[in-house]
């Protein structure tokens, strides 16, 4: 092996770990922007759900939110998924928050404590027929 050659790999050497935490901090970036408009969905489809309802139960619109987002299989509650539901003015408010895991979590905990990410979503339409949605 020349001089030159050795040289090589240990800039490779030195680069490599860099450019790999590049990578994946790239893809969780693209992972939690995914999940971000999962949320947002399944945020609007449970106040849609709610303000076209007149007697849907906090329950209901928890389990139509969680339905759309496909996190878990239909009909299943969604784990890490908070809804809640409320009621005034007229409009109906759906906040859907979500704790998103990173892939780098053990490199960003060590440096920064913020994993998991909380992931929020609010959604507010008029009510759309008569009576209370989202009682208990």
């Amino acid at each position: 092996m020349t001089e030159s050659g050795g040289q090589s790999l240990i800039e490779l050497a030195l680069a490599l770990p860099l450019l790999l935490a590049v990578l994946l901090g790239m893809v969780d970036g693209a992972r939690a922007y995914y999940v971000a408009g999962i949320i947002a969905n399944g945020g609007r489809e449970g106040a849609n759900f709610a303000a076209r309802n007149a007697n849907a139960t906090q329950a209901q619109v928890t389990q139509r939110a969680c339905d759309v987002t496909g996190f878990a299989s239909f009909g299943a509650s969604c784990p890490g998924m908070q809804v809640t539901c409320v009621t005034g003015d007229g409009d109906v408010t759906v906040e859907v928050r979500y704790d998103f895991a990173l892939l780098t979590g053990s490199v960003v905990d060590a440096a920064f404590k913020i994993n998991p990410i909380p992931v929020r979503s609010v959604s507010r339409l008029p009510i759309m027929t008569g009576g209370t949605p989202c009682a208990a």
